[in-house]
């Protein structure tokens, strides 16, 4: 498979982030979970949006709403709307930013995180906490998201994507010299034959938009250690099962199509910097 046509790219990644807009308003108006508005608006604006409306009104939601102790209703929530405060207005939240992350640190299960303080450490919390907040992501974390990667390998395809992910962000080195190579490999590996990816090849369920996101953004942390067309195929197919209104189907229509979206960014940026 040949590069994908950037014009083509473009237009699929402009309507997504048109529809994403248009659905974030309407969540707000229906007072929808502030986690699922600040993931979207986050994803939107690491991909580069000028910032509509709405997102003043979901940031004065973000601040009436956070606790005294700093964090928001459990520790993921905290993760997407620190992300989302950071990004869209920094200094005018200075204060809400700092307790953010006082309450996160003080809320790790161990050197990591999990959806709350009493839950266990999990991958996908860990690997997307130290993604989308490169401060917070030490050595000793970073070595115990290793390690945790280590006792769960070759499980899930989003728990391998996002601890890639994590690694690539903060220059990790890992303890394991080959962890990332051979991830990298199991990753591709589990790729089926349309591009697409489920939790793992063989699993009995549907390929979905969010397992393919996900494990596209994970390749594209390492493309050098990727086949080209195992980059592209992804691509490909979340550009194909795309809805005409921008969105894709998926359980989470927002949550899906929000990470859809950034992936099929980062994949235009790749092909880009491959010029």
């Amino acid at each position: 498979m040949g590069k994908i046509d950037s014009s083509t790219l473009s237009r699929h990644i402009l309507v997504s982030a048109v529809s994403l807009t248009n659905m974030l308003s309407e969540m707000y108006r229906k007072g929808l979970e502030l986690k699922r508005m600040t993931k979207a608006a986050a994803l939107l604006s690491m991909m580069g949006y000028l910032p509509p409306a709405v997102f003043s009104a979901i940031k004065n939601r973000c601040v009436e709403t956070q606790y005294p102790d700093g964090g928001w209703v459990a520790v993921v929530d905290a993760m997407w709307n620190l992300a989302f405060l950071q990004r869209f207005n920094p200094s005018g939240c200075a204060e809400n930013i700092r307790n953010g992350y006082a309450y996160l640190e003080s809320n790790t299960s161990g050197e990591i995180w999990g959806r709350s303080k009493r839950d266990f450490a999990r991958i996908p919390v860990t690997g997307t906490m130290l993604y989308l907040h490169p401060n917070l992501a030490s050595g000793a974390r970073l070595n115990a998201l290793e390690r945790l990667w280590q006792s769960e390998r070759n499980s899930l395809t989003y728990k391998a994507a996002y601890t890639l992910m994590a690694f690539s962000r903060n220059s990790y080195e890992p303890e394991s010299k080959d962890v990332i190579k051979e991830t990298v490999s199991w990753l591709s590996s589990n790729q089926r034959p349309d591009g697409s990816y489920a939790p793992w090849k063989d699993h009995p369920v549907a390929s979905d938009t969010y397992c393919t996101a996900i494990a596209l953004l994970g390749l594209l942390s390492y493309p050098e250690l990727v086949q080209e067309d195992v980059l592209a195929s992804a691509a490909e197919w979340l550009i194909d099962t795309q809805l005409k209104s921008g969105v894709w189907p998926c359980h989470e229509i927002d949550d899906g199509s929000a990470w859809a979206a950034y992936a099929l960014f980062r994949f235009r940026q790749h092909q880009a910097a491959s010029l």
